[in-house]
């Protein structure tokens, strides 16, 4: 079990060492700007680069890091990153702050930012060049911004997923996106090698779109996610045009429901086969037990 003076050595060391820690010095104070709320729990357990699951007074509790996206466990830089977290979290004593009054994602995990020892998990990872910001959910709290010059200075300096080669830089949401089409489509992506800061900022708080540029295999099978579930797409038999609410069911048996627009809208699939289903309005789907997101 690491100490918590180790575990903020080790940190100070990391960041001197990438020649940033100086004139950083606001990245080893807590921030702020959450809900309000700071729980103190201990790690049990870290799942990859940005998910852990922490020990709460109320119960064990499983945390999504806010503000970043790591590369996921089988992709450029997953085991690196996940290697990481474990070095800097791992049993640590840590502060969990929730980013606001309904903090869970569409996958029941606590979205917060998570503390040891005055250092900003989510940052740390950042600037050390294990995971991006993620842009589409930033924005939720004051000097979000810092994300993006933390990526951008990791990425010039080359630290841990930018010491590859270029075309290995794929950031995770594409990385998903690639794994969920079908055979013979290609998910367009911008070239971040030629990435900025100044780019990064502007695409907080924006969905990534992107189009088919061909089209699946005559025969192939349905896209899956990474955890084979698949995708019921519109116009099928499993989604009934104009009947766009998607009915989900989480790890834990929980059914909710997710509007067109809604926050997790997009990044939620639908596999019939399971017992999750579309519905035509809200009103369709609390008559068959779904409720809304907390």
């Amino acid at each position: 079990m690491r100490s918590g003076s180790t575990v903020t050595l080790l940190a100070t060391v990391v960041l001197a060492a990438c020649g940033w820690l100086a004139p950083q010095p606001g990245l080893l104070a807590a921030g702020g700007g959450g809900a309000g709320l700071v729980l103190d729990g201990r790690v049990t357990r870290v799942l990859d680069g940005d998910t852990l699951e922490v020990m709460l007074d109320s119960g064990p509790e499983r945390i999504r890091l806010y503000g970043i996206d790591a590369p996921e466990a089988r992709a450029p830089g997953g085991r690196a990153a996940t290697q990481a977290l474990v070095e800097l979290l791992d049993r640590a004593v840590v502060e969990v702050e929730p980013v606001s009054d309904d903090p869970y994602d569409a996958y029941d995990r606590l979205i917060a930012l998570v503390h040891v020892d005055g250092v900003n998990a989510s940052e740390y990872l950042v600037a050390a060049g294990h995971a991006w910001a993620f842009r589409r959910y930033l924005g939720q709290l004051d000097g979000d911004t810092h994300y993006c010059e933390l990526e951008a200075e990791a990425r010039a300096a080359r630290r841990g997923l930018w010491s590859m080669p270029q075309e290995r830089w794929v950031p995770p949401w594409i990385w998903r996106q690639r794994r969920r089409t079908s055979p013979g489509t290609a998910v367009p992506a911008p070239d971040y090698a030629q990435e900025s800061a100044a780019a990064c900022v502007a695409a907080i708080g924006k969905p990534y779109s992107w189009r088919a540029a061909a089209p699946a295999p005559t025969g192939s099978r349905a896209p899956a996610t990474s955890a084979g579930r698949s995708v019921g797409r519109a116009g099928s038999a499993e989604h009934p045009p104009g009947c766009d609410i998607k009915g989900n069911i989480n790890r834990k048996g929980q059914r909710i429901y997710h509007l067109p627009g809604s926050r997790f809208y997009e990044q939620t699939q639908i596999n019939t086969a399971n017992g999750e289903r579309w519905f035509c309005n809200e009103e369709e789907a609390r008559a068959a037990g779904w409720r809304a997101p907390r």
